[in-house]
């Protein structure tokens, strides 16, 4: 039986307010948590709760511009050991612990500075993991625009901290990459852990590439749009459920899988949630049933 998680990421949306907004994230994760639903979260570390500086993926020509730069300026900071405090005050399960997404542009930066600051970020992560008692990492770690990536210098980076912390599974997710002749797929099976996003997989048309590394994924990413209490997905070549009948009847995955919604939740409620949640929970158990229908 897989274990179900969901992302923190955009959760505050369900109730109005702004997805960096901690407390209305907090309090939905305690109200989710106790319908059942879920066996816990993947808790992501937003960039905009960094006091260091803005979000680096909000960053041209020199300038800081657009709205996460703007939500850094007025939303509240909180450090590694701050977060790492509430959360676990919180008593719920946090299954996997998703990096800041700046991880990667500041190990495939130029400047030491950066660098360093990258390996700051993944052993924030790490830490947060071990005080919570999660098993799983995620992290962004390369820099989507970059030509050119020090792929020696990524590995050996995650080689340590992997030594560091060897009971957590310091997974890299296959996000998108212009380096060149180099795809995500490509890229994530350098590493010996991997965090496969159904999203971008679709996009790359990667999908079925990953069943060749199935031992070294610790955690599936399952992405939909919430519409009308139903997850749903569409790519040229792949609805929702195709994905869910894939990784259960053909891959036999037992791993973790992490609910990631598409677009947030800006027009769905905890109600519509519930429902989409309790109907996955139905085909994980039954996809043989949906294979055949």
């Amino acid at each position: 039986m897989n274990r179900l998680s969901l992302s923190t990421g955009s959760l505050s949306h369900l109730l109005g307010k702004e997805y960096y907004d901690f407390n209305t994230i907090a309090s939905l994760m305690k109200s989710i948590h106790t319908r059942g639903l879920i066996d816990g979260f993947e808790f992501q570390k937003i960039a905009e709760w960094d006091s260091v500086g803005p979000p680096r993926d909000d960053y041209q020509e020199g300038y800081y511009t657009g709205r996460r730069a703007r939500a850094w300026k007025s939303c509240s900071k909180y450090s590694i050991q701050e977060l790492a405090s509430m959360i676990r005050n919180l008593k719920i399960p946090i299954l996997s612990v998703h990096a800041n997404r700046d991880t990667g542009i500041c190990m495939c930066a130029t400047a030491n500075e950066d660098i360093k600051r990258g390996r700051e970020l993944v052993g924030e992560t790490l830490y947060l993991c071990s005080v919570l008692g999660s098993n799983v990492a995620v992290f962004h770690f390369w820099d989507t625009w970059k030509r050119e990536i020090d792929t020696n210098l990524l590995s050996a980076t995650i080689d340590d901290y992997q030594l560091r912390y060897p009971d957590i599974r310091v997974s890299v997710e296959n996000v998108p990459t212009r380096a060149k002749e180099l795809t995500p797929f490509e890229l994530s099976k350098l590493f010996k852990s991997v965090t496969l996003d159904t999203r971008w997989a679709c996009m790359y048309d990667e999908l079925e590439r990953y069943q060749d590394i199935l031992p070294r994924i610790a955690n599936i990413h399952l992405r939909g749009q919430l519409i009308d209490s139903q997850w749903v997905f569409e790519s040229s070549t792949w609805t929702f459920d195709d994905i869910v009948i894939l990784i259960k009847e053909k891959w036999k995955y037992s791993g973790l899988i992490t609910i990631e919604p598409e677009g947030g939740y800006r027009t769905a409620t905890i109600e519509d949630l519930t429902v989409a949640i309790r109907d996955l929970r139905k085909k994980l158990a039954h996809s043989s049933e949906m294979n055949s229908s």
